[in-house]
């Protein structure tokens, strides 16, 4: 298996009140127990050997390269900066411009991800037919981890699910898939209007308790131009990334057991 080159998303979003109680105004450097939030990102890619190259896309990025932590770290593991797009899909068209062969995509506040989920998504999804593979945890598995965390949950037939902030295809499949869902990722925290960009039919299918992973993987290939694959982790910590304020406990929690 190549390595992948990692597109590490950093930016913030208008309002985010994360980024409001971060130094800077930067969620990516929230504190979690003392260090940025975006650093135990980039100790985790560091240690996975499915990562080559990383690349930091934010917006004013170099005030994350700027950061004392984030500064001895690249030190010791050259990182690649890149100003943003201006969201997260166009962020991920524009790097890949520059990229070739297989990438994985992630982001800043997924601090609780581990070297091995990175591995086993990798590995797997190296082995998928699909251009285009997402993470994903089970609601059932995360709800027994986390009983009290709030997720956006897709509602499936056999169960639901949560993504895992990790993508990964060859970098030509990435950007054609990029590029369609600039139009949709704007609509990804409300479930119904999400699975509705994909086809009248499959909203039908999600109402009515009978939409399966396989249709809307079906529904995702035919909107943006790509086959598309999933791999479903067993870890429900991939699922746990930190974009509400009562998240930031748990993750000092999880992070304090390691």
């Amino acid at each position: 298996m190549l390595p992948y080159t990692c597109i590490l998303l950093a930016g913030d979003r208008p309002g985010d009140p994360l980024a409001e109680i971060a130094p800077k105004k930067r969620k990516a450097l929230l504190p979690l127990r003392g260090r940025p939030m975006l650093l135990y990102v980039l100790e985790t890619l560091n240690a996975s050997p499915a990562v080559g190259e990383i690349v930091v896309v934010a917006n004013a990025v170099a005030a994350l390269e700027a950061n004392a932590d984030i500064t001895a770290f690249t030190r010791k593991r050259p990182v690649r900066f890149l100003e943003d797009a201006g969201g997260p899909a166009a962020s991920v068209l524009k790097a890949c411009e520059t990229l070739k062969g297989p990438v994985l995509v992630t982001t800043a506040d997924n601090p609780l991800l581990t070297s091995a989920a990175v591995d086993e998504f990798c590995t797997r999804a190296a082995r998928d037919p699909g251009n285009v593979v997402v993470g994903l945890a089970r609601e059932k598995d995360i709800r027994k981890a986390f009983p009290k965390a709030r997720r956006t949950v897709l509602k499936l037939r056999g169960g639901g699910v949560s993504g895992c902030n990790l993508f990964a295809g060859p970098a030509e499949a990435l950007s054609q898939a990029a590029h369609g869902w600039v139009e949709v990722e704007s609509k990804r925290k409300r479930p119904l209007a999400f699975i509705a960009h994909f086809g009248a039919g499959t909203l039908l299918r999600a109402l009515t308790g009978m939409l399966s992973l396989a249709n809307a993987l079906d529904a995702v290939s035919r909107t943006l131009g790509v086959r598309a694959g999933a791999v479903m982790l067993d870890d429900p910590v991939a699922a746990m990334d930190v974009d509400r304020l009562e998240h930031v406990a748990m993750a000092e929690s999880v992070l304090a057991g390691r």
